[in-house]
């Protein structure tokens, strides 16, 4: 688990098993024991394996859901080889969704949870590409959004 906290806007990151990543935005600010809990503590099973940093809100989930903790000191494993650094999975899909986000230029964080779904579709399976363009329509075409021409445009009224 990761849980960059960039210009406001706080997500985790949960590396692929084996092709099927998780993102989400835990909050709008820092992250706490309290905002993580809400945030992670039904999404975790417990008795599960927590590799993670030594953010201090990570001690939460450890203690109330029983969890094998291994902490890493993000410090020193920045110092080891891509090979050897435990966290490796995690940095590398932050390293793509960092690309991801600074690649459209009309990013807006307002946004961010469209912009986790897209990636997260780009990243996790199907593999096939057809199959993930349909399911991007069927999902598009279950939550249907009118907006006016004047919305869109935004043009005022005379």
């Amino acid at each position: 688990m990761h849980a960059p906290n960039t210009a406001q806007a706080a997500f985790t990151i949960r590396p692929p098993s084996p092709n099927n990543s998780e993102l989400s935005r835990s909050a709008s600010y820092s992250t706490s024991k309290k905002r993580t809990w809400d945030a992670y503590g039904g999404h975790i099973g417990r008795g599960s394996k927590l590799v993670h940093d030594m953010d201090g809100s990570h001690d939460v989930l450890v203690d109330k859901l029983g969890l094998a903790s291994e902490r890493h000191n993000s410090k020193l494993i920045k110092q080891l080889p891509d090979k050897d650094n435990p966290l490796r999975e995690v940095n590398e899909l932050c390293r793509l969704l960092e690309l991801f986000l600074d690649a459209h230029s009309s990013f807006d964080r307002d946004d961010l949870d469209g912009y986790l779904d897209l990636f997260w579709v780009i990243m996790n399976d199907p593999v096939d590409k057809m199959e993930k363009a349909a399911m991007v329509l069927d999902r598009a075409m279950r939550c249907p959004k009118t907006l006016s021409f004047r919305d869109y445009y935004g043009v005022k009224a005379r």
